[in-house]
Order: C-alpha cells, then structure tokens, then sequence
C-alpha cells in the first residue's frame, strides 16, 4: 500500500465521507479495481472473473449508493466460451423467435438481430457475446440463413459451428426450396457447409404413438412416466434423472414397451436434462418431436437448452422450446429488495424473540432456530448496510443496561457471523434502555422492551452528521476545532464510560 493522501484547508463538501467511506467498502468488495472519488460522484473500474459476478457486484453497489452520491459503474466480465457456437431460428404460425442466438461481436450482433427483425422479430433477443466462433465471418452467415428462412416464408435454421442446417416448413414447393437453398449455399461464406431438408406431408395413421413426459413441479416434485425399451433403461432412467435433480422426489410412472423408435432412450435422457434446466416444467418426448416448456431464472436456458438438444440429438432434431424467464426465479436478479430484507426479518420474529440467559449475553438453547432463519434471509440479501440494535427494559442501572444491550447486539452479529453471513456493512449498538416500546411498570411491558431489532443504516444520517462537523469546521477559529467542537469528545467519553 502506498500513502499519497494530502491534508487540505479546505471546506469539507456535505457528502465527501459519505462518497469517501462507500467508495472504501467497494474496495473491500471488489478484487481488481480502481476507484475514483468526488465529493458528489463516485466512478468505479473494475473487472470481474464471470458475468455471473458481474451482477452481484452492480447489485451490490447499487443498493448502497450514499444519498446525493452519483454512481458510475463499468465492471468488465470474461466472454463465455461457447461450444458448440450455436444460433437456432424459427419462422412458423406463432411468429419469429430465437432458441439460441450466439455472435462473437457487436457487429455481428447487430447484423444478426436486423435481418430477424426484418424477417419478423419483435422480442427482446439475448444474443449472447461469446467465445469460440469458428469464423471471422459468423455474422454474414448466420444473417444469410435468417434471410433465406424468411424467403420461403417459415422453417427452422440451425448453425452449429460451421454446420447449417435448414427444414424448411412442411408443404414447401420443391422449385421454390431448391431456388432458396441453391441462393444460399453459393453465396454462404467457405467455412460452412449447408444440409437443408424438405419434411414429406404427414400420413394418417391409426397406430398408437409412443410418448415419454417428465414434469417438474414448483415445488420440486418430478414426476416421470411413459414408454421405455427396458428394465436396463427404466434404472438408467430414474438415476439420471435422481442425479440431475439432486435431493428432489422423483416418481417413476414408466412402463416396459417393444417396438419404441431408434434412439429413444437418447431422446428420453435428452428430454430430462432439458427440464433439469428449469425451475419447473415439463418435456414431451415423442418419435419425431420433443417439447419442452416452463419456467426459468436464467435468462439463457433457451439458448442452453437448444445447444444442449443439438449436440444429443443431433442438428436435423425437431424440437419445441417455450421457456419462459422469470425475475423472481433468478438468483441474482431476484435478490430482494433492502426494504424487502427487513421485511421478512420482521415477518420471521413475529411471535418468535431473539432470547439470551438472565442478566446476560448468551443466546438461548431456543432461539437458535430463530437466528438461523434470520441468516438464511440475509444470506439472499446481498450486501446490505444493516444495524443490529440491543435494547433492555428499565430494571438496573442506565450505564450496565446499555453495557448488557450492547453486548447482546454483538452477540447477535457474532451469531450471523458464525452462520457465514457476510456482515462487514453491518454495525452493533446497544440503545440500553432507550426507546421503550411497552410500559415498563408491568412485566409484560418489560419483557417486550428487552429485544433486538434490525434496521437499515440510513445515509442521511451520515449526511446530516457531516454537515454539522463541515459547520463548526467552517466557524471563523477552526484552527483550533477541539476547543471548538467539544460535544464529539464528550460523546467519546460517554461511550467509554
């Protein structure tokens, strides 16, 4: 560490400790950093080992910016390294969409998204940048296959590396798929090979199709059922799916079957990890189709669901994704509001107290459980500025009451702490017998008064105290401020006292 810090004879501006001890615990939270601080304006540099951290730390600094404080935040992630480097098109009756979409540059990018929205796309894509393209040229070939799945008015494009595959929608005129597909496999760029296929009209048939399901409940319950080749495969079946669910209940409803298509026990072992992808939802596995639909907090499990299905089951696949991203479910993005945090710290000790042995500060064998709940809702929390504050009844002397509520608070935050809650923005004070919330004439009285609570630190606070430091700092004989200001040192021995 290198000292460069000057004194300065000058005004202290109202929010410069403030700016100067957030900017501090952003240090502490961020690994490789650089950040610069103004009295009004925080700037922060930094670089992240994933995009996943990426967000915790915007989340983070962004809940614990001071009041009257600007913030400026570019954090830089690694690209992922994507393979197969993959972008899956579809042009049907429901409308244009992407199950994958990769691009290796924000031209590429660009060039993408235009020519699907000029083919009829209207959603939100998150076409992820990445690593691991297999060509300069990614871009030119993938929008030329967008392109040419909107000239023959609907189908499915598939590029998996250097693989395209095109299917084009059932009913297609053979001039028209051979015009189309001969335009873009003269003009595709070398790297990539072109497959393209025309789906014969379906026949009618009486014969029962085969049909594997698997559905994920929110609640964690998965169920399996339908058709498998063996008693081999029914086993493999339930351990895979026992591994890939973790410690969920997993219900077999299958059933021994002859004459299933080949690859079917590919497809099945396909289709459940596919739904292992979700927070809840169902897959159906049939002989030329597989469907999967539900409920995400990832934003990319389409597009990790398509890479997925194109490397088991090969890039001709038909299959169906219709997943939908939910806030709530993300793990970053849901994260609580601060508000929110003490909300349920609130709603969790309702009826149930934080207790300590008489005249001590030994939690009680009872309130363990309670203390562990709090920390399981802190630990979803992020990193919060909270104060944990001691109170006691009026039975005692003021100066031992205060002394005993101050060290139940770092009792509490000792506790949390133990729990593997991150707590360095959190502070302990004991209040002693301040702020009564009951009558302490009555016994029940004073058992409420006696209580540990939790709080947001509130930067206005802060604000407030500096500006009446800045103020006496500002008196025309601050050159000789302890002369000046001796409320602060009385405080301090009050304190010591």
């Amino acid at each position: 560490m290198t000292d460069l810090l000057e004194v300065a004879d000058y005004p202290t501006p109202q929010t410069w400790r403030a700016s100067l001890s957030y900017s501090l615990r952003a240090l502490e939270m961020l690994s490789k950093s650089k950040i610069s601080v103004n009295a009004d304006r925080v700037i922060v540099n930094a670089i992240s080992d994933s995009p996943e951290e990426k967000r915790q730390l915007e989340i983070a600094l962004a809940r614990n910016t001071p009041e009257g404080v600007r913030l400026a935040v570019e954090i830089s992630a690694p690209r992922p390294v994507i393979s197969p480097f993959t972008t899956r098109f579809i042009l049907d009756a429901n409308g244009a969409r992407f199950d994958a979409c990769t691009a290796d540059t924000e031209e590429a990018r660009r060039q993408i998204l235009t020519t699907a929205s000029e083919a009829g796309f209207q959603d939100r894509a998150n076409c992820i940048l990445a690593l691991g393209a297999p060509s300069r040229t990614w871009g030119d070939a993938v929008a030329q296959s967008i392109a040419a799945v909107d000239s023959m008015g609907g189908g499915t494009i598939t590029i998996a590396d250097t693989d395209i595959t095109l299917i084009a929608p059932v009913g297609t005129g053979q001039a028209t798929f051979d015009n189309i597909v001969g335009r873009l496999e003269n003009s595709l760029p070398e790297a990539f090979a072109l497959t393209a296929e025309l789906p014969e009209l379906p026949t009618e048939t009486s014969e029962e199709l085969p049909r594997f399901t698997a559905t994920l409940s929110p609640e964690g319950t998965v169920q399996l059922r339908g058709r498998v080749p063996d008693d081999i495969t029914n086993t493999v079946v339930k351990n895979f799916a026992s591994a890939r669910f973790a410690q969920r209940d997993i219900t077999m409803g299958t059933r021994i079957a002859d004459g299933l298509p080949m690859g079917w026990s590919v497809r099945v072992l396909a289709g459940i990890e596919a739904l292992s992808e979700l927070s809840n939802g169902a897959v159906i596995v049939e002989a030329d189709k597989l469907q999967i639909r539900g409920n995400t907090g990832n934003e990319d499990a389409s597009g990790v669901i398509s890479r997925l299905l194109i490397e088991k089951l090969g890039q001709t696949a038909d299959f169906e994704i219709d997943v939908t991203y939910v806030k709530e479910l993300d793990p970053i993005a849901g994260i609580p509001t601060p508000e929110e945090c003490i909300a349920q710290i609130i709603a969790t000790t309702e009826g149930r107290k934080i207790t300590f042995d008489p005249g001590s500060a030994d939690l009680t064998i009872d309130t363990q459980p309670v203390v562990d709940d709090i920390a399981d809702i802190l630990k979803t929390c992020g990193d919060l500025p909270i104060r944990v504050s001691g109170f006691t009844d009026s039975q005692g002397r003021e100066i031992m009451n205060q002394q005993l509520s101050q060290d139940r608070a770092d009792a509490v935050l000792t506790a949390l702490r133990a729990r593997r809650v991150p707590v360095s923005t959190f502070e302990s004070i004991g209040f002693g017998e301040e702020n009564p919330i009951a009558d302490n004439d009555t016994e029940e009285g004073r058992e409420r008064n006696r209580r540990i609570e939790f709080s947001l630190i509130v930067p206005e606070s802060t604000v407030e105290e500096t500006s009446t430091l800045d103020e006496l700092a500002a008196e025309p004989d601050n050159e000789q401020p302890q002369e000046e200001a001796p409320a602060p040192a009385d405080d301090t021995a009050a304190e010591s006292e």
